[in-house]
């Protein structure tokens, strides 16, 4: 299934455009939701898509904190993409069948928002610091 997934996405290309391919569902946490792309079968249209740029709390958090803030940032998310968005410059993430991409609404980026907000902080990939106080140390 997953080989039949990638083969099928690979048929798409990794480039600069942008897509407004519709939600499936609602966003699982601040940074990442699926969406559904036209004209592959339905086992295979689901894909996830991780906002570059940011990292938001996760929903399995730590610590209760950590879990509240993640139902801050993908309450935000969620209502963010209602007003519909773009999904641009898609490059393959390091987890398989994920995207990671910019997320746009006319001149709007999903992950300024969220880090301005306080819902999320900049990340461009590496080690994760974690969202609880005894994680948080410089």
């Amino acid at each position: 299934m997953k080989l039949a997934l990638t083969l099928c996405l690979l048929a798409l290309p990794v480039s600069a455009e942008c897509y407004n391919w519709p939600l499936s569902g609602e966003p699982y946490d601040g940074d990442t939701f699926a969406v559904t792309v036209p004209g592959l079968p339905d086992e295979l249209a689901r894909v996830s898509v991780r906002v570059r740029g940011v990292d938001t709390p996760e929903i399995e958090g730590a610590c209760g904190a950590e879990k509240e803030a993640a139902i801050r940032a993908r309450n935000y998310t969620s209502e963010w993409l209602s007003g519909g968005y773009e999904i641009c410059s898609l490059e393959w993430g390091k987890y398989g069948g994920r995207v990671v991409a910019d997320v746009v609404q006319e001149s709007r980026i999903l992950a300024q928002d969220l880090i301005v907000r306080g819902l999320g902080r900049e990340y461009n990939g590496g080690a994760r610091k974690g969202w609880c106080d005894d994680q948080l140390g410089d």
